[in-house]
């Protein structure tokens, strides 16, 4: 497994009292979490645990 598992595209990150929407850096950076659609911040993979209080996974569409 790695990081792009643990944290998919679609994910919400939860930081303090703001979410943000998930999604992989084209570069391979890392995530890039997005507020309101607008791009808030770039963060590597090892800095999620540091400074999220909780990640939610996207949930899968039923038939």
């Amino acid at each position: 497994m790695n990081w792009r598992d643990w944290y998919p595209e679609g994910s919400t990150v939860f930081v303090g009292r703001e979410s943000y929407l998930a999604k992989h850096n084209e570069h391979g950076l890392g995530l890039d979490l997005y507020k309101d659609g607008e791009l808030a911040m770039t963060i590597t993979p090892e800095y999620v645990p540091v400074i999220a209080d909780g990640v939610k996974f996207p949930t899968e569409k039923q038939p």
